[in-house]
């Protein structure tokens, strides 16, 4: 369910203390305003002057760095680069750009099955057309003891997910901006997948989002919980509302 004004409000203001902390990535302390001159929801300059971070970056390192654990030793596949992703934290890491060297199609990736131990696709599943091939395709890379991790824009605020029936340029050319009911995509692309739902909020700015932990594996599952509880996190069943 999305948040709204109060509740978005209420989860910033929770942890007010810890405004204006230093950015949890590079260590900065000095933030400027974001794209387009914009603020966080908050008011609150967003940017990091230091690595260029913003909101979600910071909240997702948290949640990437508490599962440490999980990710020893496993072979990590990235699309698109992401500043919220330590590399040290894998066996090995790999980066999908998009239009570069290295460029592999969401809908058809030219990886062997059951190749990669951990994907990470965060706020790249909106540019892909065909987003059930591009699910089923992190599902068979992964498949069966891999971990796929995803996160979409403003999954926390909108109520529903909007089609707009092509790469919009003026919404940075997305196809869509995806609601709570991209459960329902994910069960119908991968109908084997349990998953974890985690809000993260960036300790600069108090800003929450999401990230969604998917895998086939029970077992996988389970170690992902754990590690997050132990890190203070409350994660949830991702195909239900979080409570």
């Amino acid at each position: 369910m999305p948040l709204n004004q109060n509740e978005g409000a209420a989860l910033r203001d929770g942890d007010a203390a810890q405004r204006n902390a230093p950015c949890p990535i590079c260590g900065g302390g000095v933030f400027v305003a974001g794209p387009k001159g914009r603020l966080s929801p908050g008011g609150i300059e967003p940017r990091c002057t230091e690595c260029q971070s913003l909101e979600r970056h910071r909240g997702f390192r948290l949640v990437f760095n508490a599962l440490r654990p999980v990710f020893a030793g496993r072979a990590a596949l990235q699309f698109s680069e992401d500043r919220s992703v330590p590399r040290d934290a894998f066996g090995s890491f790999e980066v999908s750009h998009y239009g570069g060297p290295n460029h592999l199609d969401l809908a058809a990736i030219e990886k062997a099955s059951g190749s990669c131990g951990v994907v990470i696709a965060n706020h790249v599943l909106e540019h892909v057309e065909n987003d059930l091939a591009a699910l089923r395709e992190l599902d068979r890379i992964s498949a069966p003891l891999g971990i796929v991790i995803l996160s979409v824009p403003d999954l926390l605020r909108c109520e529903a997910t909007v089609e707009y029936g092509f790469a919009r340029e003026d919404k940075h050319g997305h196809y869509r901006l995806y609601g709570p009911d991209i459960v329902d995509r994910l069960r119908r692309a991968v109908p084997q997948w349990n998953g974890l739902g985690v809000i993260a909020k960036d300790p600069v700015t108090g800003e929450p989002d999401r990230l969604t932990v998917l895998s086939r594996d029970s077992g996988a599952l389970a170690c992902c919980e754990s590690a997050l509880r132990s890190a203070g996190f409350a994660p949830f069943d991702a195909f239900s509302e979080p409570g």
